[in-house]
């Protein structure tokens, strides 16, 4: 396991020793785009990796063996708001659905420099019931369980009302890993939770006014979602034959 361990970190050094001369390509290079602030679709473009996983299987695998493994699916039922500003309001209203996986990659031949993730891809529902994929972001393994353990004590946090006074006005609670955003937002007397996936280096964390990339659940469903990331770490720990 220690050789395939120093192959992932060595590739992490790789992209950050890379990252100044994307940036300055993409400042010389890079065309603007204006999106609507509600569109789930991130806009082309070429982004440097957010995940050791990207890394390999766009950059450093010309033949590479992928895996996925399903976990879980977490129905999104339509939320109604009062509070919340008419972008946010309506993304809320779509409803749609979480799928989480375990994805592994690695070079054909070389099993042993295996690299594994969690992904979680977001839907919305259409007009006509369909659920459309629209985006998805990933988690290295070793950041799952900092993640599940953020999910967690959001749900309680987020499910205890404020006491002290005067009570705020918005309150909001994020964390990010990998190409991963969850958080919640509270106004007046109302509250939501969220899921981004995208470059978090580029996307803002969705505000009660606006937002890009993600989805909205009820507070109360982040307990279900905290448990489906805890099996994907557990069957990443079963895939490494922990």
């Amino acid at each position: 396991m220690r050789p395939a361990r120093e192959w992932r970190i060595a590739i992490t050094a790789a992209l950050r020793r890379a990252s100044a001369g994307l940036a300055l390509v993409g400042a010389v290079a890079g065309g603007g785009a204006t999106v609507s602030a509600h569109d789930l679709i991130p806009g082309p473009m070429r982004e440097e990796p957010n995940t050791t996983f990207e890394a390999l299987t766009t950059d450093n695998c010309s033949l590479c063996v992928k895996d996925s493994y399903a976990v879980a699916a977490l129905p999104l039922a339509s939320l109604r708001s009062v509070a919340f500003g008419p972008t946010v309001a309506n993304m809320m209203s779509r409803g749609g659905e979480i799928r989480i996986e375990v994805v592994r990659a690695y070079p054909f031949g070389k099993p042993s420099q295996q690299v594994l993730a969690m992904r979680a891809t977001l839907s919305i529902k259409t007009g006509d019931g369909q659920i459309l994929p629209v985006t998805n972001g990933l988690v290295d393994e070793e950041d799952v369980g900092v993640f599940a353990a953020a999910v967690g004590n959001m749900a309680k946090t987020a499910a205890r009302r404020p006491s002290e006074e005067p009570i705020p006005d918005i309150t909001e609670m994020e964390f990010h890993a990998g190409s991963l955003r969850v958080g919640t937002m509270r106004l007046r007397a109302e509250d939501v939770a969220y899921l981004q996936a995208g470059n978090m280096r580029l996307l803002r964390a969705p505000t009660p006014f606006e937002t890009s990339s993600a989805l909205f659940l009820p507070v109360s469903e982040l307990s279900t979602l905290h448990l489906a990331i805890g099996q994907a770490e557990i069957k990443i720990k079963k895939l490494r034959g922990q």
